[in-house]
């Protein structure tokens, strides 16, 4: 691995946070067989928690919005299947995690947040397993000027939450600074998975 990989596979807030949130976050990686969803899928963070995920066994469905990323994730990624969140004129998002999770969810890993994590938690398995990366579709609002806890209108939570009490699902959030206790395993995790061939570096410089 060259100098570069410091910014891709073993950066900090791209490669290392998608190996914490993959293995060490959940009660339960994903394992062989399983459905897993990530969503900001063509992002720095969730194109290698696919690579990561995938290195399990289970089968592993992209969200991302446009042709292009879409291609990415099926092409480059070897993704089983595409959610387009962009493309909904013709399959509405539902019928899309439909077509493509037939058998429901068993892990998420979320890096978007709001109407696409509702739509996903509504299909979450028994025993599923969510991991709260981001909240890319709350961004752009006013996540971090809010007093005293009160969001006001202007966040966007999961409506379908309850779905975790059905299921028996867990929802657990994360920081990769609250587990720098590991990271020398998690830097050792990532190289052995490069090496073996089951993750790549993908670098789009503009």
């Amino acid at each position: 691995l060259g100098r570069k990989a410091s910014l891709g596979l073993l950066g900090l807030t791209s490669g290392l946070t998608a190996y914490c949130g993959v293995f060490y976050v959940p009660s339960r990686a994903p394992r062989k067989g399983e459905t897993v969803v990530v969503t900001g899928a063509a992002g720095a963070v969730g194109s290698i928690a696919i690579q990561l995920c995938k290195s399990t066994g289970a089968r592993v469905i992209g969200v991302a919005g446009g042709q292009k990323k879409g291609d990415y994730l099926m092409n480059d990624l070897n993704c089983d299947g595409v959610i387009d969140y962009k493309n909904t004129s013709n399959v509405s998002l539902n019928d899309q995690i439909a077509a493509t999770c037939p058998d429901g969810i068993d892990f998420i890993y979320d890096n978007v947040g709001g109407s696409i994590l509702d739509a996903l938690l509504f299909n979450i398995n028994a025993k599923g397993r969510v991991v709260i990366c981001g909240a890319i579709s709350q961004y752009s609002g006013n996540l971090h000027n809010s007093k005293g806890g009160d969001m006001g209108n202007t966040i966007q939570g999961p409506s379908s939450y309850l779905k975790l009490a059905e299921k028996g699902a867990e929802m657990r959030g994360f920081n990769v600074m609250q587990h720098m206790m590991k990271l020398p395993f998690m830097m050792l995790g990532m190289i052995y998975l490069w090496a073996r061939g089951k993750v790549v570096m993908n670098e789009h410089i503009e």
